[in-house]
């Protein structure tokens, strides 16, 4: 067969990442990918799901649906009984009235709701807004779906806090955009978002009438000191506001491939008719691990986040004292994004280049995720995830520091 890529399919490579780096970002992830590892390979790109193992509850509800055997095939956009379960736990979460028949749907996963979600809102020919350093599938999807893409610098403080400033968004309305797309907490950095920063986002947001989709998978796991603000429950937004939650990180369910987002209904009309083309539905049986989700677990869920407080707080002094690392200490979630460009692996190469960063510590023993999947603003930097084994994670930090100082 003479097969060539759909226009579609090469636009996600991100190929204009050549005049920066000498390859697009599809390339560059084919020769991480394949450059060869030890076999004790400390894989730091995802959380350990061993290390932190979902709720009981999911396997026990996950049975029970398959002994059942009744909601293998849901409605479209998921079982009825779920979202009405789920709904107003995800109304006390986020903040504001959720309308479980019309406002909600079940996603395979959070990836899938935020797939599902742009393309239920973003045409060819759009600009799309991002932070600076984002979440790495957004950029991506937005090209195969023939829109261009704007980034907001991002402004975050060593403490994790993230602010907005009035000139970015002046500037990203001079570029035309008709939606922004956000992670918060930050994938990559873990940072939140200042109160008067997403206040100004929002009425930003309702006076340019464009759409805003916020990506919340660790919005539970917000550490001691920091205030969380749902986007959604600002003035005016929750009409124009999709939020994407799901169990897959702080709960470790991402196995399960299941979330939600929850949406005006119209928005959620659309989505559900691509989850239909994509997929037909989320997972029947995985569904209904989603029926104990957010119920009661305050206990669970203050043991989780004090345990990964306990670990954020030990890697960022562990990286600072690596002389030419700087990193901010994340407010959320289970990522940190070390600068190594003023290192002494860096002066020796005299570059930052954090693709070659990444295949020198994947050779030496640790996989991370390297800066340039998070935007070209990400150059010199990479992505830990720190939910692992406490013991795993000093070891890998053994070869980092060895990487960054004994070239």
């Amino acid at each position: 067969m003479n097969y060539r890529r759909p226009p579609a399919v090469l636009a996600a490579e991100l190929d204009f990442y050549t005049a920066s780096y000498g390859s697009s970002v599809r390339d560059m992830d084919k020769k991480v990918a394949a450059t060869p590892a030890p076999d004790d390979l400390f894989d730091l790109t995802h959380g350990d799901t061993r290390a932190f193992t979902p709720p009981d509850s999911a396997q026990i509800d996950f049975d029970e649906a398959v002994r059942d055997n009744t909601e293998a095939y849901s409605a479209y956009r998921g079982s009825s009984t779920v979202r009405a379960i789920l709904a107003p736990r995800a109304a006390t979460l986020l903040q504001r009235p959720v309308d479980p028949a019309h406002e909600i749907i079940l996603t395979p996963g959070t990836q899938g709701g935020l797939f599902t979600a742009l393309s239920a809102l973003v045409a060819p020919g759009d600009v799309v807004a991002f932070p600076s350093r984002e979440y790495f599938m957004d950029e991506r999807i937005t090209a195969y779906l023939g829109a261009t893409s704007h980034r907001i610098p991002l402004h975050q403080d060593d403490h994790g806090v993230i602010i907005i400033e009035d000139s970015d968004l002046e500037a990203a309305t001079r570029a035309g955009v008709s939606g922004v797309v956000l992670s918060h907490p930050n994938n990559p950095t873990g940072g939140v978002y200042a109160r008067e920063s997403l206040e100004r986002l929002a009425a930003w947001v309702v006076a340019t009438d464009v759409w805003a989709v916020v990506d919340q998978l660790y919005c539970r796991l917000i550490f001691a000191g920091h205030e969380y603000v749902h986007l959604g429950a600002l003035s005016g937004m929750a009409s124009r506001t999709i939020t994407l939650i799901g169990p897959s990180k702080t709960e470790s369910m991402s196995g399960y491939r299941v979330g939600a987002a929850i949406g005006p209904s119209e928005v959620v009309e659309s989505m559900e008719q691509v989850v239909s083309f994509a997929a037909l539905r989320t997972g029947g049986y995985a569904q209904h691990t989603l029926r104990h989700w957010m119920d009661g677990d305050e206990q669970w869920l203050t043991r989780r986040t004090d345990a990964h407080q306990a670990i954020r707080d030990s890697l960022v002094d562990r990286l600072r004292a690596i002389p030419g690392v700087h990193v901010s200490t994340p407010a959320g979630s289970s990522y940190v994004f070390p600068d190594c460009s003023a290192t002494q692996w860096a002066q020796m190469r005299g570059d930052n280049d954090d693709f070659a960063l990444i295949v020198d510590l994947k050779r030496a023993g640790v996989l991370v995720s390297p800066g340039y999947q998070f935007g070209q603003d990400g150059r010199g930097h990479f992505r830990i995830n720190f939910s692992q084994n406490v013991t795993r994670l000093e070891r890998a930090c053994d070869i980092i520091e060895r990487t960054l100082t004994d070239r």
